[in-house]
């Protein structure tokens, strides 16, 4: 067989590049749902990418966050947060405002373009994942999700571990 990728032939399903490696899976699901994304919310005039309409989504629930919390919501870097938050920032979708309690602490609201940029993004992510889950059922789609919050908390368990034992 060949090694050259242009000719090599998959058995089954294409998206099985590897099969077992889980993360290979799983990064490529999120490269289709960030494909589909970025088209699907260009189509209805948003350029954000999901982890901005997740920012978006949490700034609009939780109005006034740090920037310290939000990156601890989300658990990642503040550094992270910020590439995230910039685009948002630079498309007057947020506005980063000094906290009257703390002058070092930014407190972040969605400007009146943010709050409509969240309802859309709200609006819109149910018929968006319904898309890309077409070929669940809804009780597949269902234990889908259970599945996925029950790795999660395993690997967020397994770093925590980890960062102790370092």
């Amino acid at each position: 067989m060949s090694s050259d990728p242009k000719t090599l032939k998959t058995e089954g399903s294409p998206a099985v590049l590897l099969d077992g490696v889980v993360g290979i899976r799983i990064r490529r699901l999120q490269t289709l749902f960030g494909s589909h994304w970025q088209g699907w919310f260009r189509a209805r005039s948003l350029a954000v990418t999901p982890v901005q309409g997740g920012v978006l989504l949490l700034i609009g629930r939780y109005p006034g966050i740090s920037q310290i919390a939000l990156a601890r919501l989300l658990r990642i870097e503040a550094p992270t947060l910020i590439q995230s938050l910039a685009p948002l920032i630079e498309q007057k979708l947020v506005e980063r405002i000094r906290s009257t309690d703390d002058g070092r602490v930014y407190e972040l609201r969605l400007t009146k373009a943010g709050l409509h940029a969240a309802a859309l993004v709200e609006a819109s992510t149910p018929e968006h994942e319904a898309d890309l889950l077409r070929n669940l059922s809804p009780e597949e789609r269902q234990t889908f999700l259970a599945l996925l919050d029950k790795a999660i908390a395993g690997a967020e368990a397994a770093i925590e571990e980890q960062d102790q034992a370092e």
